[in-house]
């Protein structure tokens, strides 16, 4: 049996290759002195290096990142893997207790017997044990520069901490004692490692000391003058507190090594305690890290109890192999490929409000400003260029998906395990990805959705008695499929289904026929499969009696409260199930509908047609908002972070403003009661909500909400939180779902309609965007001014004809292809030629 997908290094490296004015009552920035470049400026600056690890500036390459305090003095690089995790692949996490469990809570839950219910799935439905493993730090890079006289309490001056999204380098700059001193950071994917680059101008020297460490379970040692290595194994550390089954003491090995060069007049010697290096004499030094890991290197019989193992010679080879070749380069060649491979992707996309009059201002003090109150709408573009950054620094073809934390992070227990959460948290990470025009980024999604394949079919098996395959509110590394952690989040059983929705969007923005036949297709049929057996008829006198529901289940993460005042999680068909299986389903069947020879699968495009007719409708409870359970219940927590129920609003499009209005309505009655009650209290909530409001084309309500983004959930150095306490932990989800509703404001394209400007605030009368994407193959500009569209290019790579929407209270002029005036319908209908690009015209 095949555990999991495990990307070999050659086939890493192979992927890696190929795919290579604001409104007159608002507080606004005083304009600083007229730049001189109106060229944007990508850049994160600030005027003293970060105090603590989620302040500091993220570098990465999707396998390795790192990131840069910018301390003159006791500098420190947190490193990262993507693969470092505890645990182990093949475990077998079901509950055995599950199979003969389900029909009884399903029975008990069908006749109001709640407590039972809830009692009975938490003893004989959760997994064993009752977590999953965790992904961990590499380590930690340290650079003792006192030998040059740069202690605690040195005189440094004109100092600058800056990361460039546009070359992805992280730059320390600074005087000390009349010399200059630059350090530049960058994780370069051509060549596969992490660059540490330091430079004395003038006079100056470099002096310094460097060691590798880690929290737990490693060891260092100098091997040679210039080399040193950090080797461990990613063993489980918290494991499992209070519970009575324990992780296995077993994780992925990693081997990690660090090459210093130096300049002719410098050298470099192990340490006294041969567990550093030291530098000295010299006027620049370049330090180049890699790692590998029993991940990508298993031992050589690749059977579970033995991969974890790894081949340690292979590992080692390949490290020292990959120092090598980065070494021959030389830093400027290093340089310059690492910044040609970034800029082919970053630069497909701008976005821009005009000439920013304040690129010079540190970002932690435009950052405090908003939340002062103030504003600054020049700060958006740089924002929604990070989360383009982020997800390009965290995700590429061959890597492993963007976790909980993108790939960044110092602990060997991160919070929430540092996992990929899929009730909201995994899917959001990759929402930017097709829009912002980084779908190659995508892919990493979906082969995580492959590696839950097999445990995933164990699962549905074991719990429900159902083919296809099964993934509920949390998976890992290994694929791990079964519910865990408690009630609210894990007996939810859409975890899978909601994944394979990502590679319908992926063909639904590229058109790529093959990759629905060999990819999409496969997927939607593998849980729609699992769909068809799990649901069920509720029978008579029960809130949805004939119709098809789930469960048992919850609204993930939230609790509905009885007349009597018992608060529950389980119920049988929230109203989140139902939308993610209305799309799947319904996205089975237009694949099928492209797809010519699907005669193996008739009776499963039959059985899916005909449950999506059973399936329950929406309902709009007695105070006017979407209904989130069965019945008409009231919410424990008014203001929960969860908007589960408005799934079929944001990110799908069965609620929409045109077609189903009164369910808008009940939408927006929705969000206004979750706000007024103190939703939207993490980053990747707001983030859903700035979506939403997108979506209902409240222009206004949706930048409202971006400020409250960065009032209360934005950290100075733009790292989303997860929470409203200073010490509430960074999550990526956010930094990645704020700017995909930035998208959102200016265009659309759902429900087979391209809107321009469709939720255009006040706040932004002039502006420009390039290179976004809408679905059917096309990439979109376009201008405006004060507050309306002047004109539009639209690239189409398919043959198709497409229906625009003008921004509101405006029309098509004219659309011309060349110097051809081309007809566009009364409706909006332009029919175009892949390959040819069209001017629109607004009046």
């Amino acid at each position: 049996m095949t555990w999991f997908i495990r990307p070999t290094r050659r086939r890493f490296l192979a992927g890696t290759a190929a795919v290579t004015a604001s409104l007159a009552n608002r507080r606004a920035w005083p304009l600083a002195a007229e730049t001189k470049d109106a060229t944007p400026s990508y850049k994160l600056h600030f005027a003293q290096p970060a105090g603590k690890w989620p302040d500091a500036l993220p570098v990465g390459n999707g396998r390795l990142g790192a990131m840069v305090f910018g301390n003159p003095s006791l500098e420190r690089i947190q490193l990262n893997e993507e693969s470092i995790w505890d645990g182990e692949p093949g475990r077998d996490r079901n509950n055995p207790k599950a199979g003969a469990a389900v029909p009884k809570i399903r029975e008990l839950l069908f006749s109001g017997h709640i407590a039972e219910a809830e009692a009975l799935a938490k003893s004989d439905m959760l997994s064993v044990p009752q977590r999953m493993p965790c992904y961990q730090t590499l380590g930690d890079m340290h650079l003792d520069f006192s030998p040059m006289g740069l202690g605690d309490d040195a005189n440094v001056e004109d100092y600058r901490l800056a990361l460039d999204l546009d070359t992805g380098i992280v730059t320390t700059s600074f005087l000390h004692n009349g010399a200059r001193y630059v350090r530049e950071v960058f994780s370069s994917a051509p060549d596969q490692v992490i660059v540490a680059r330091f430079s004395a101008v003038g006079a100056g020297r470099l002096a310094f000391k460097v060691r590798l460490d880690r929290p737990a379970h490693f060891a260092t040692e100098a091997l040679a003058n210039g080399r040193l290595s950090l080797s461990g194994q990613a063993i489980p550390v918290n494991d499992n507190p209070g519970l009575p089954v324990k992780e296995n003491p077993v994780g992925v090995r990693f081997y990690a090594e660090l090459l210093a060069l130096t300049d002719k007049g410098g050298s470099s010697t192990r340490s006294s305690d041969k567990g550093g290096i030291e530098i000295s004499d010299a006027t620049t030094v370049t330090l180049l890290l890699d790692c590998a890991t029993s991940y990508r290197y298993p031992a050589r019989e690749a059977v579970p109890a033995r991969l974890l193992e790894g081949d340690q010679d292979a590992m080692k080879a390949a490290v020292r192999k990959n120092l090598l070749a980065a070494s021959q380069h030389g830093y400027s060649d290093l340089r310059h490929r690492h910044i040609a491979d970034h800029q082919t992707y970053f630069r497909r996309a701008d976005l821009s409000f005009g000439p920013d009059p304040n690129t010079e201002v540190p970002t932690d003090k435009r950052v405090q400003h908003i939340k002062d109150g103030g504003e600054d709408i020049h700060l958006l573009p740089l924002y929604f260029q990070f989360g383009r950054y982020m997800l390009l620094s965290s995700s590429r073809s061959g890597t492993l998906a963007a976790n909980l934390q993108g790939i960044w992070n110092e602990s060997v227990d991160p919070p929430w395990g540092s996992k990929y959460t899929v009730n909201i948290n995994a899917e959001m990470n990759y929402w930017l990805a097709e829009r912002a025009n980084l779908a190659d980024c995508h892919a990493p999604l979906f082969d995580l959705l492959d590696a839950t394949s097999e445990p995933g079919a164990l699962t549905a098996k074991k719990y429900y008695n159902a083919r296809g395959s099964v993934v509920h509110h949390n998976t890992d590394i290994w694929g791990d499929s079964g519910p865990i952690d408690g009630l609210g989040g894990g007996i939810w059983a859409m975890g899978g289904a909601w994944l394979s929705l990502h590679t319908w969007d992926h063909f639904a923005y590229g058109g790529d026929l093959n990759f629905l036949k060999t990819r999409a297709y496969p997927a939607l049929r593998e849980h729609a499969l699992f769909l068809l057996d799990y649901l069920m008829t509720a029978p008579t006198g029960t809130p949805y009696a004939g119709y098809l529901v789930t469960g048992p289940s919850c609204s993930p993460e939230n609790k509905y409260k009885l007349p009597d005042g018992q608060s529950f999680d389980l119920c049988m068909g929230p109203t989140m199930d139902i939308a993610i299986t209305r799309a799947v389903l319904t996205r089975l069947l237009e694949a099928a509908a492209l797809l010519p020879d699907l005669r193996d699968d008739e009776d499963v495009v039959k059985r899916a047609r005909v449950a999506l007719n059973r399936l329950p409708p929406y309902r709009i409870t007695h105070d006017g908002r979407l209904q989130e359970w069965p019945e008409d219940y009231a919410d424990q927590e008014p203001g929960h972070r969860h908007i589960s129920h408005l799934f079929g609003l944001f990110p799908e499009d069965q609620i929409t403003l045109n077609a189903t209005p009164d369910l808008a309505r009940a939408a927006r009655a929705t969000l206004d009661k979750r706000l007024a009650a103190g939703g939207g209290s993490t980053g990747w909530s707001r983030s859903w909500i700035i979506n939403c409001m997108a979506r209902l084309q409240d222009g206004d309500a949706a930048y409202e909400n971006v400020l409250q983004l960065f009032r209360q959930s934005t950290r100075h150095n733009l790292f989303d939180v997860c929470g409203l306490k200073e010490n509430s932990p960074f999550q990526i989800d956010g930094n990645l779902g704020g700017p995909t509703g930035l998208i959102e404001m200016l265009l659309q394209s759902h429900a087979g309609v391209i809107r321009l400007l469709p939720a255009l605030p006040k706040a932004w009368p002039d502006g420009s965007f390039r290179g976004l994407r809408a679905r059917s193959g096309s990439e979109i500009d376009l201008e405006w001014k004060n507050g309306r569209a002047t004109k539009a290019i639209l690239r189409a790579s398919l043959n198709r004809a497409y229906t625009i929407a003008a921004p509101k209270e405006q029309q098509i002029a004219s659309v011309r292809q060349g110097d051809r005036l081309v007809s566009v319908s009364e409706s909006g209908v332009l029919r175009t030629r892949a390959g040819e690009s069209y001017t629109i015209m607004f009046r």
